[in-house]
């Protein structure tokens, strides 16, 4: 899927990519999201420690309440295996959406950052819980 990637690194840190997040693109969005969770599980086991994410929001610039929720729920059920997720190249409109799908999941273990290399630097930072 170009829209929306997943890749881990040789330090089991999970690279994602969002693109927007509009209706027509759901159903793509959702077996994004099943495979990320899966991802998630999968390095948490192999590992055995919790996860860190980091996700390039560059590309995103919409989104619609349906793929809201869809982000949402994928936070919640991984935020027992995950220790830190960080988002980079949101714009303004982004990060305020961020701010609102942080209160929607509970998570307090996400922070937004301007440059991949912030992100990567607080994810690496006391990577050793």
């Amino acid at each position: 899927m170009e829209h929306f990637d997943i890749e881990v690194d040789p330090n089991n840190i999970i690279h994602l990519r969002l693109g927007d997040l509009t209706s027509d693109k759901l159903d793509e969005l959702k077996k994004w999201a099943d495979k990320v969770e899966k991802t998630i599980l999968d390095v948490f086991n192999r590992s055995g420690k919790k996860v860190r994410t980091i996700i390039d929001v560059t590309d995103l610039k919409k989104y619609d309440s349906e793929a809201f929720l869809i982000l949402a729920d994928l936070m919640k059920a991984n935020e027992r295996y995950t220790l830190k997720t960080a988002t980079f190249g949101g714009s303004e409109y982004i990060l305020a959406a961020q701010d609102a799908l942080l209160a929607l999941s509970g998570r307090t273990n996400f922070r937004a950052f301007s440059t991949k290399e912030e992100a990567l630097d607080w994810l690496i930072a006391s990577s050793n819980q």
